[in-house]
């Protein structure tokens, strides 16, 4: 059963993983992980982001105004997307669109608008800021991530899977990685191409 519990995190960053929470991208999506404004709220439980008091005045939010809670859900998603859009033409090698790069600007600085740095023994922590209750404050965090990625210019790290779509920073030391999981989309690769030898061969005997 999925469940926002047992949604790999893959993607090497939060941008990443908060994109990939649809099942598949090929051809489409099959599950949506955020269907409701609380499974927003559970996924960044998880990813520990915002804080845990942030997290509760929204949930109390959310519960008061349901219809202004799926209207966020719904621009939440939509900045999902500006972000897959975003990311998967870097990964083939493209320049994004101008309608994507644009709203991807104006998110940012909206986000940006909330950012603030805090010093102490352990270094500096970078906070959000929000004295109101913004139910896209969970995207700030995102949009920052998103922002790192961009600006840290390892562009050819940015990589797509080719069966699922789901993107990920390749690290790997040889940076030949292909796969989001080569337990999970590399594993069905094999079975796949196995099973067409086998009924080729049959065919041809």
């Amino acid at each position: 059963m999925r469940t926002l519990e047992n949604l790999q995190m893959v993607g090497g960053c939060l941008a990443f993983d908060f994109i990939n929470t649809v099942n598949t991208r090929k051809p489409e999506p099959e599950f949506e992980y955020l269907e409701t404004f609380e499974n927003l709220i559970a996924w960044s439980e998880r990813v520990g982001s915002p804080d845990v008091a942030k997290l509760k005045a929204l949930r109390e939010y959310a519960a008061q105004q349901p219809e202004v809670a799926s209207a966020a859900l719904r621009d939440v998603t939509k900045a999902r997307e500006m972000l897959y859009a975003l990311f998967s033409a870097i990964a083939v090698g493209d320049s994004p669109g101008a309608a994507v790069t644009d709203e991807f600007n104006r998110r940012l600085s909206d986000a940006f608008q909330k950012i603030y740095v805090k010093f102490g023994p352990g270094g500096t922590e970078v906070l959000f800021s929000n004295e109101e209750v913004a139910l896209n404050e969970p995207m700030y965090p995102v949009l920052k991530s998103a922002f790192d990625i961009l600006t840290g210019g390892d562009f050819e790290k940015i990589k797509e899977c080719p069966r699922c779509g789901w993107l990920f920073l390749d690290t790997s030391k040889n940076g030949k990685r292909k796969w989001c999981d080569m337990n999970v989309c590399g594993s069905r690769k094999k079975s796949l191409e196995y099973y067409y030898r086998k009924t080729k061969s049959r065919h041809n005997a």
